[in-house]
C-alpha cells in the first residue's frame, strides 16, 4: 500500500516537472521568436534607411556634378561623368553612415554586429573596385584614339590593371572573411603561383605583345593586314589584351590571339594606303610557238604604232649598224641581231604603262619574262597604280590587261589557254 502511494507521488511529481518544463519551453520559443522578429524588423528598417540615404546622396551628387560639368569646357570631366565615376563616389557616403549606425541599431546583438561589419567591409571593397575600373575606362578614353599606335599599349595596360585590381580585391575579401591579414593571404598564394601563370598565360603574352606593337608601331586599329597562317585579310577593328578582331572583306569577324600578331608573319598594307599606291603584279602567258623574228614588212607596220615607232626606228638603226660592222649574212634569220614580236610587244607594254595616267611613274615599272613553263612563257607586268582604293585599283588593272591582251593579236602573239583535258594529260 505504501509502495503504491509512493509510486503515485513520484508520478505526480514527474507530471508537475514535465508541465513546468513545457511552460518554460513554450516561453523560450516565444521569446526567441520575438527576438528573431525584432532582429528582422531592425534589419529591414536599417536597410530602408540605407536605401533612402543612397537615393538622396546619389541624386544630390549627380545634380551637383552635372552642373559643374556643364559649366566647364573640358572633355575629361564629361567622360568621367558618362562613365559614372562620381556615382561610385556617392556610394561611400551612405555606406559610411550605415557603418556608424550599426552599433546603435544592434547594440544588444554582438554577433549580428560582427557579421554586418564584415558585409560593409566587403561592400566598401567592391565599391572601390567599381570606382577604380571606371577611372581606368575613363583614362583610356581620354588618352587614346582608335587610329593611334599608343591605343594598343594603353588598352592592354588598362585591361591588365583591371585584372590586377580584381585579383587584389578578391584577396582582400578573402582576408576579411578568414580574419587574416593580407600578407598572410598573399603568402599562402605562393604555392599556386605556377597555376596562376598557367591561367593568365594568354593575358601576359597579350600584354607584352601590345607593348611591343605600340613601341615598334607595327599594327594599329584601322590597319589593313593579311595573316597567311590563318588565311585572313581585312581591317583591324580591335586589339585588346587577349585577342585581335579583324573584319574581313566579306564583313565577317575573325578573332586571333594578340601575340600571334608579332609571332607570325603579318603583312601590313597601311603604308601602301598612306602613299596611296597599290602594286600590280600579274602576268600574261604566251604560247612560245607564236614567237618569231620580225621582217621588214612587219617592222614597217609597227612603225605606225605611236608608242613604239621611235623605239623601232632607233633599235633598227642600232641592229643594222651592228650587223653591218660584223659583215653578218642577214639572209639567214638566226644570224646577227633581229627584233622579235615578243620583244616588241614587251616594249609596247612598257611604253603603254609609262604613258598611262593611272600608273605611278615614281615607283618601279617594268615588264619582264618569268621562267618558261610547260604551258608557255609568262610575261609579267610589275607596276603601281596611283590609288590604293580597291574598286579603282581593280578597274585600272582590268583596263590595262584588257588592252594588252587584245593588242597581243596585233603582234601575232597567241595567249595560252590550257584546257582541263590538257592539264590532266600533263599530270
Amino acid at each position: 500500500m505504501c509502495y503504491k502511494i509512493f509510486i503515485e507521488k513520484i508520478e505526480i511529481m514527474i507530471f508537475k516537472i514535465q508541465g513546468i518544463y513545457d511552460i518554460v519551453s513554450n516561453l523560450d520559443l516565444k521569446r526567441w521568436g520575438i527576438i528573431t522578429l525584432i532582429i528582422i524588423g531592425k534589419i529591414l528598417f536599417f536597410t530602408i534607411i540605407l536605401i533612402i540615404l543612397e537615393f538622396i546622396f546619389n541624386r544630390g551628387v549627380r545634380f551637383i556634378i552635372r552642373r559643374i560639368v556643364n559649366s566647364t569646357h573640358f572633355v575629361w570631366d564629361n567622360i568621367l561623368y558618362e562613365n559614372k565615376v562620381f556615382d561610385s563616389l556617392s556610394h561611400f557616403f551612405p555606406l559610411s553612415i550605415g557603418l556608424i549606425l550599426i552599433k546603435p541599431f544592434f547594440n544588444d546583438y554582438h554577433t549580428i554586429i560582427i557579421y554586418l561589419e564584415k558585409i560593409f567591409d566587403i561592400l566598401f571593397v567592391l565599391i572601390v573596385l567599381q570606382f577604380l575600373i571606371r577611372v581606368v575606362n575613363s583614362i583610356m578614353r581620354i588618352a587614346t584614339s582608335e587610329n593611334n599606335h599608343q591605343t594598343i599599349a594603353v588598352r592592354s595596360f588598362s585591361q591588365l590593371l583591371k585584372i590586377i585590381f580584381i585579383i587584389f580585391c578578391i584577396l582582400i575579401i578573402i582576408a576579411i572573411l578568414t580574419k587574416n591579414d593580407l600578407i598572410t593571404v598573399l603568402t599562402s598564394l605562393g604555392a599556386i603561383t605556377a597555376f596562376l601563370i598557367l591561367v593568365f598565360r594568354d593575358t601576359i603574352l597579350g600584354f607584352v605583345s601590345g607593348v611591343q606593337m605600340a613601341s615598334t608601331k607595327m599594327i594599329k586599329v584601322g590597319d589593313w593586314i593579311r595573316i597567311p597562317k590563318y588565311n585572313i585579310e581585312g581591317t583591324v577593328i580591335e586589339i585588346n589584351l587577349t585577342s585581335a578582331k579583324i573584319e574581313n572583306f566579306d564583313k565577317t569577324i575573325t578573332s586571333v590571339p594578340t601575340y600571334d600578331l608579332i609571332s607570325t608573319a603579318v603583312t601590313n598594307f597601311e603604308f601602301m594606303r598612306q602613299k596611296n599606291i597599290r602594286r600590280i603584279k600579274r602576268s600574261i602567258l604566251f604560247n612560245i610557238q607564236s614567237f618569231h623574228f620580225c621582217n621588214s614588212c612587219k617592222l614597217k607596220k609597227f612603225k605606225h604604232v605611236y608608242l613604239i615607232k621611235s623605239y623601232i626606228q632607233k633599235k633598227q638603226e642600232e641592229i643594222d649598224l651592228f650587223n653591218k660592222e660584223r659583215n653578218i649574212d642577214i639572209s639567214v634569220n638566226i644570224n646577227g641581231r633581229r627584233l622579235t614580236n615578243i620583244g616588241i610587244f614587251r616594249q609596247y607594254a612598257l611604253e603603254y604603262l609609262s604613258k598611262h595616267p593611272k600608273i605611278s611613274q615614281s615607283e618601279i615599272l617594268m615588264v619582264r619574262h618569268l621562267e618558261p613553263t610547260p604551258y608557255g612563257l609568262p610575261v609579267e607586268l610589275y607596276c603601281f597604280t596611283n590609288t590604293s582604293e580597291s574598286i579603282q585599283y581593280e578597274q585600272i588593272q582590268s583596263s590595262v590587261f584588257d588592252h594588252l591582251l587584245t593588242a597581243a593579236k596585233e603582234f601575232d602573239l597567241e595567249v595560252t589557254q590550257v584546257t582541263k583535258k590538257e592539264i590532266l594529260k600533263k599530270w
